[in-house]
């Protein structure tokens, strides 16, 4: 699996482009706010997109959807019904942020689905915590956590729909699973689930705790 991570707008969030070998298609996990940089880089690679995948509805994850619909008008949006974005202006910290267009072919995705894009098959385990739809997606070693697991840290929970106790619960299923994996967040560099395992304290925390 080739794994390109493109970090984009204020919020530096990370985007994925994900593709299998031997495949002309790929999946697109959280394009955020640079939908031109998220097609140039589509263009280097040689691929298109053939699905879009959200980790959760936050404005940061999600700001490219619309650019990349009007170029591919059938390409499918997949996200946990609880996060699904709606045509509203969205507010975080008193700060106003653009109107998010209502997506075409907005897709569930719930726990225990399997996505199939790009030549790959991509899991989907639900991490509510930051919000209540968040979701992590799993590819062979590979955990896609948003904002649920960073390096060294955690999502915080303080916005509208934020559970602490959700979280934590969160975390631990996320160091209970069989085996190592590379974790791919959705703001700051990758780690390794057993890096996290040993230094994250909030994963540790949750670990006693549940």
């Amino acid at each position: 699996m080739q794994i390109k991570q493109l970090i984009l707008g204020d919020y530096e969030t990370n985007c994925y482009v994900l593709q299998g070998p031997g495949t002309g298609s790929c999946a697109v996990i959280d394009p955020a706010d640079d939908g031109p940089e998220i097609c140039r880089a589509l263009k280097k690679l040689g691929t298109v997109p053939e699905a879009v995948l959200l980790t959760h509805g936050h404005f940061d994850h999600i700001l490219a959807v619309p650019y990349l619909q009007e170029r591919w008008p059938r390409l499918p949006v997949y996200c946990h019904p609880l996060d699904c974005p709606k045509k509203t202006t969205e507010e975080y910290e008193g700060q106003i942020y653009p109107t998010v267009s209502a997506f075409r072919n907005l897709r569930r995705c719930e726990e225990g689905d399997s996505i199939s894009a790009g030549g790959l098959s991509l899991r989907v385990i639900c991490t509510p915590g930051h919000t209540p739809g968040s979701v992590t997606l799993i590819s062979g070693n590979a955990l896609f956590t948003g904002d649920t697991l960073f390096q060294g840290g955690i999502g915080r929970t303080d916005f509208e729909g934020g559970d602490n106790r959700a979280m934590m619960k969160s975390l631990a299923r996320l160091a209970a699973l069989s085996g190592d994996f590379r974790v791919f967040p959705g703001h700051g560099p990758a780690t390794t689930l057993n890096t996290e395992r040993t230094h994250n304290p909030c994963l540790r925390m949750a670990m006693k705790l549940y």
